[in-house]
């Protein structure tokens, strides 16, 4: 029997598709693992997300992560806490429509490419698993909402809308429209899709 052994050229190739692992500091290597996170997320979902693919994918061994995280929830809400925008970093102008329009950009940057996609893998998924959903309400999208609250309540207390107009319901259209434009579309919202949101729908429910 003749047996074929693989080309030299064939071994490296498939070498190649695979990350190499070398040595790096932690900073490095947990950047790897979060950018890995949102790849597998956009790729395979969360409910198929495993520490074996994510650190396969970031070209390093299991045990950083098994030591740093507990489960894939908690490696998940850490990678969107880290990579995406603070809206606390937000500096108010003042102005409730420049502010509107400032805070939603600055959330906004970071929701392209990979992440957006799994960003909206996650939420797609989210109601199947209690503790993730909970977390993704509690410790990603409360504080983006809050920030938004904020802005209304000091535009009353300076009397550009009055403050019975914050009732709940009308919170709640507010969040509702955000996440669907800035995490659901799928093409990026631009500073006009933007302006346009705020001058025709957040706006007039605030200020009729």
């Amino acid at each position: 029997m003749i047996t074929i052994m693989p080309s030299r050229s064939s071994t490296v190739a498939r070498a190649d598709e695979r990350p190499v692992r070398t040595r790096r500091g932690t900073a490095s290597v947990e950047k790897a693992i979060h950018e890995a996170v949102l790849a597998e997320l956009a790729e395979v979902g969360f409910g198929r997300l495993t520490f074996e693919g994510i650190a396969e994918r970031a070209g390093t061994g299991k045990s950083p992560l098994y030591r740093r995280w507990p489960d894939t929830t908690s490696l998940v809400i850490d990678t969107l806490e880290k990579l995406g925008s603070d809206p606390s970093g937000y500096a108010r102008t003042g102005i409730l429509r420049d502010d509107l329009i400032g805070l939603t950009r600055h959330m906004t940057k970071s929701q392209q490419g990979v992440k957006a996609e799994a960003f909206r893998s996650l939420v797609g998924e989210a109601h199947r698993y209690p503790e993730l959903l909970a977390r993704l309400k509690t410790q990603v999208l409360d504080p983006m909402f809050d920030t938004l609250t904020d802005i209304l309540r000091d535009a009353a207390e300076r009397g550009e809308i009055q403050p019975e107009r914050l009732t709940p319901v009308v919170l709640e259209v507010l969040h509702a429209l955000i996440v669907k434009r800035t995490i659901l579309d799928v093409r990026p919202l631009t500073k006009r899709d933007i302006t346009e949101m705020i001058d025709e729908v957040l706006l007039p429910l605030v200020t009729a």
